[in-house]
C-alpha cells in the first residue's frame, strides 16, 4: 500500500462507503476495513429509506435534502438496481397514531398519502392494517450491503483503494500530517483520517469522551411463503421488507447486551410484531438471523461529522443510529467542502465532548 493518501477512511459501512463516494472525485482516498464492507450494522439493517419517523411520522432531519443526497449517492455508484421504489407503508398501530399520520399525508402531499383501511386491503391483501396506514411515496428499500459495495466499486473507478483486513490501534495527527496505527504494526499517513468504524470506534477508549451510545439491533429473514400476495416495504410494528424470494423483519432495541450473537428470545419477538401486519407470515421458514450495532447520540439523534476534540486532521463521522440511509449520504455530501472549512457543517453535527 502507498503510504501516503488525501483521506484516509477506517471503516467501510455505509459512512465510509458514502465518504468514500463523494471524496474520491478530488482526493487520493484509501479505505481501511477490519472484516469486509457492511460487515456491522449496515449489513444487519433491511434498509428502510424512510423520511417519516417515530410514532407521530414527522419529518426526518433536513429530509429535503437528505432524499436529494441519497438519490445523487445511487446515481453516483449506479446502483439503481439495489433500490426498492414501492415507498413504505406504515400501518397505523390504533386511532390514535391515525390522526397524526393524516395530519403528515396532508402536510406533504407530494411525499405521503393517507389510505383508509379499505384502500389498504384493497392494495395489499395480506396487510392488517384495521386503522388505516401513511403510504411514504418518497420512501423505499435499500440493499444495504449491494448500496455499500456499488459505492466502495464507483470510488475504485475513481482511482480508490479498498483493503480489507486491517485493525485499527491508534490514530494521531503529528506536524500537520495525519496518521493511523494497525495492529499489524504498520503506520500509514494521510492529510486527513476520518474514523468511520461505527461500533468499532465506540470501544475504543480514546473515543470514551464522545457522546456515544450503541444499541443493538436484530433482524430475521424468512423464506417468503408461497402464495404471499406482493408486498411492500412495511414499518410499523417492527418492519417487513420484501427481498427476492425472503422478507426481512425488524428489528430489536437492546440498550443494554452483552452478546452480539442474535438471540431466540428476540428472534420471537420480532416475529411476533411482524405478524401483527401479515398475519400469514406463521408458515414461513427461517433462513437467518443478523445482528449489529448501531451507534447513536442520546438527546440529539443526530449524527456526528468533524475533526476530533484537540485535532485538526482526525475526524470522525459516526452516529447514524437508525435513520443511516438518509443521513449518511447527506453528511457526506458535505465533506469535500469541510474538509477544508469545518465551519460549513451545522451546528447540529459538529462533534462536542460528553459532558462531565
Amino acid at each position: 500500500m502507498r503510504d501516503f493518501n488525501d483521506i484516509l477512511i477506517v471503516g467501510a459501512g455505509l459512512a465510509g462507503a458514502c465518504a468514500a463516494l463523494f471524496l474520491s472525485e478530488s482526493h487520493r482516498v484509501r479505505v481501511l476495513e477490519a472484516e469486509r464492507p457492511a460487515a456491522g450494522a449496515s449489513g444487519a439493517a433491511a434498509g428502510l429509506a424512510n423520511p417519516f419517523m417515530g410514532r407521530r411520522a414527522r419529518p426526518v432531519w433536513r429530509m429535503p435534502e437528505a432524499l436529494d443526497a441519497l438519490h445523487e449517492a445511487r446515481a453516483r455508484a449506479d446502483a439503481e438496481a439495489a433500490f426498492t421504489a414501492a415507498g413504505v407503508l406504515r400501518p397505523a398501530l390504533d386511532a390514535r397514531q391515525a390522526e397524526p399520520f393524516r395530519q403528515t399525508a396532508d402536510r406533504f402531499p407530494d411525499r405521503a398519502c393517507w389510505l383508509p383501511a379499505p384502500a389498504v386491503t384493497e392494495r395489499y391483501p395480506a396487510v392488517h392494517a384495521p386503522h388505516g396506514a401513511l403510504l411514504v411515496t418518497a420512501g423505499g428499500a435499500i440493499a444495504v450491503p449491494a448500496f455499500v459495495e456499488a459505492m466502495l466499486a464507483a470510488a475504485r473507478k475513481r482511482g480508490a483503494e479498498v483493503h480489507t483486513g486491517h485493525r485499527l490501534r491508534a490514530w494521531g495527527e503529528h506536524d500537520g500530517i495525519a496518521y493511523v496505527d494497525l495492529d499489524s504494526g504498520e503506520r500509514l499517513h494521510a492529510g486527513t483520517v476520518l474514523l468511520a468504524m461505527g461500533y468499532g470506534g465506540l470501544l475504543h477508549p480514546a473515543l470514551s469522551n464522545l457522546h456515544l451510545h450503541g444499541v443493538k439491533g436484530q433482524t430475521v429473514r424468512l423464506r417468503r411463503p408461497a402464495g404471499l400476495e406482493p408486498l411492500p416495504p412495511l414499518s410499523g410494528s417492527g418492519y417487513v421488507v420484501p427481498d427476492g424470494e425472503t422478507l426481512v423483519l425488524g428489528s430489536s432495541y437492546e440498550h443494554t447486551f452483552d452478546d452480539l450473537r442474535p438471540s431466540p428470545e428476540q428472534t420471537r419477538r420480532i416475529l411476533d410484531q411482524a405478524r401483527r401486519m401479515v398475519p400469514t407470515l406463521p408458515d414461513a421458514a427461517l433462513v437467518e438471523e443478523t445482528a449489529g450495532v448501531r451507534v447513536g447520540v442520546p438527546g440529539t439523534r443526530r449524527p456526528l461529522l468533524g475533526p476530533l476534540p484537540g485535532h485538526r486532521r482526525c475526524w470522525i463521522f459516526t452516529g447514524l443510529g437508525s435513520k443511516g440511509l438518509l443521513m449518511a449520504p447527506l453528511l457526506a455530501r458535505w465533506l469535500p467542502r469541510a474538509l477544508t472549512d469545518p465551519a460549513i457543517l451545522p451546528l447540529e453535527v459538529r462533534v462536542s465532548l460528553k459532558p462531565a
